[in-house]
């Protein structure tokens, strides 16, 4: 299954690249200081404009670094998405699933706080950062379905966008477990 319905929103299983999403924000990985790293993070900064790394640096000149598990927002500027929900997500270790869910349930909060209706992920901390995709799956989507039926206010729709057909299955069968 792709797709179910927790609360009213929608949470769906998409391979495409994230960067063509029309949701209103998309959450991206990051570093503490929030400068360009990691395939997918330069790519959106790159297709976004120089506005947002001007805008990153102001965020870092005010609060020095992002801790792990936090996020922040700027807007999205050349991407169809409005916004760009800025995450650090952890390195692989002892505390790391913990630091990943929390990572994960900011992200949702920071959107659904601003009033966002539809958010797009893609998995956190497994580029460079030592998650395996089913991990990362086993750690994500009950920390989104926990926010959804607790806390969410305005949330209508994550989409998940994955790479290929293994980060998909890894995701679906725990996206499947959710309902049962």
């Amino acid at each position: 299954m792709n797709k179910i319905i927790l609360n009213n929103t929608d949470i769906e299983l998409i391979i495409n690249e994230i960067i063509n999403t029309d949701l209103d924000a998309i959450v991206v990985p990051s570093n503490s200081r929030l400068l360009p790293s990691g395939t997918l993070r330069c790519k959106i900064l790159r297709e976004a404009g120089p506005k947002i790394q001007i805008e990153c640096n102001r965020i870092i000149n005010k609060i020095a670094n992002i801790p792990i598990g936090k996020a922040v927002m700027t807007m999205g500027g050349e991407l169809k998405a409005k916004r760009i929900i800025h995450v650090v997500g952890p390195r692989f270790g002892k505390n790391a699933p913990k630091q990943l869910m929390l990572a994960t349930w900011n992200s949702l909060k920071i959107g659904d706080e601003v009033g966002l209706s539809s958010l797009a992920f893609n998995p956190i901390s497994i580029e460079n950062l030592g998650f395996n995709t089913k991990i990362c799956a086993e750690v994500m989507l009950p920390t989104m379905k926990k926010y959804l039926l607790e806390k969410n206010k305005n949330l209508k729709k994550i989409g998940i966008y994955l790479t290929d057909l293994p980060e998909y299955k890894d995701f679906e069968d725990v996206l499947d477990g959710l309902i049962a």
